[in-house]
C-alpha cells in the first residue's frame, strides 16, 4: 500500500512537471466568458426592453381603467426608466466619457436609431 507522503510527493512532482510543459501556454477563457457574458446581457437588454414596453402599456390600460392606482404606474413608470437608464449610467460613471469603447454599448444614439428609422433624417 502507498503511503500518503508518497502520494503527496507524486502529486507535487506532477504539478511542478506540468508548470515546466505547459509554461507558455496561453487560453484566454476569462476573455471569452467575458464577451459571451456580454453578449448575453445585450440580448437580455433588448428582450427586457420589449417586455417592459408591453407592460407599461398593459398598466396603463389598467389605471385608465381603474385596475390600479395612477400612483403604482408612476412607480412602475420610474423603475424601468431606471432599469434602461443605469447600462448608460454605469458607463458614464466608470469609464467618464459616457461611451464604453471597449464593449460597444452604444448607448448614446438611441435616440437617433429610434427616430431616423423612416429615412427622414437623411
Amino acid at each position: 500500500m502507498i503511503s500518503k507522503f508518497k502520494i503527496h510527493i507524486l502529486v507535487v512532482i506532477c504539478v511542478t512537471f506540468s508548470m515546466f510543459i505547459c509554461g507558455d501556454a496561453n487560453a484566454d477563457i476569462f476573455d471569452i466568458l467575458s464577451l459571451k457574458t456580454t453578449n448575453f446581457a445585450k440580448g437580455l437588454r433588448n428582450i427586457a426592453y420589449v417586455i417592459s414596453g408591453f407592460g407599461i402599456i398593459m398598466f396603463t390600460f389598467a389605471a385608465i381603467s381603474g385596475k390600479i392606482n395612477f400612483k403604482h404606474l408612476g412607480y412602475i413608470s420610474i423603475s424601468l426608466f431606471i432599469l434602461a437608464a443605469m447600462g448608460a449610467f454605469i458607463d458614464y460613471v466608470t469609464l467618464g466619457t459616457g461611451q464604453d469603447t471597449s464593449l460597444s454599448a452604444e448607448f448614446k444614439d438611441t435616440h437617433q436609431k429610434a427616430v431616423c428609422q423612416s429615412g427622414l433624417c437623411g
